[in-house]
């Protein structure tokens, strides 16, 4: 089982979130926008075979790459999704977990404000 757990940052904004991932043999620490994050319920079409990696997130100042391939998630640490330094496998479970957090964690977006001349509707 792997631990889920977000963070603030502490960098001023707020939607900016170091996210850990623990497992009882590997920890894992990256630093993601909270939408970026929610973008990760989309996990199922990051097919490995299909190169179709999602770039979210950084660890070190070091990209985050995220693939699937059966139901075992892949974390791909390095500038690009086929050279990459370390990668961490993961139940799709817990990527889950992960994308539903984020999502609820991101504020709600503002009313649209009107532009000059627009007519209200009451």
């Amino acid at each position: 089982m792997v631990m889920v757990s977000i963070h603030p940052s502490g960098d001023g904004d707020p939607a900016v979130v170091m996210v850990m991932l623990q497992a009882p043999s590997w920890e894992f620490h990256f630093w993601a926008h909270l939408s970026e994050l929610a973008r990760l319920r989309s996990i199922r079409q990051a097919d490995w075979s299909a190169r179709r990696a999602l770039r979210i997130g950084d660890a070190a100042g070091i990209p985050v790459h995220w693939a699937i391939n059966d139901d075992t998630v892949t974390a791909l640490i390095g500038h690009d999704d086929e050279t990459w330094h370390i990668a961490f496998l993961m139940p799709v479970e817990t990527i889950d977990r992960l994308a539903a957090e984020a999502a609820e964690l991101l504020p709600e977006p503002d009313p649209p404000t009107p532009y000059p001349g627009q007519l209200g509707i009451f």
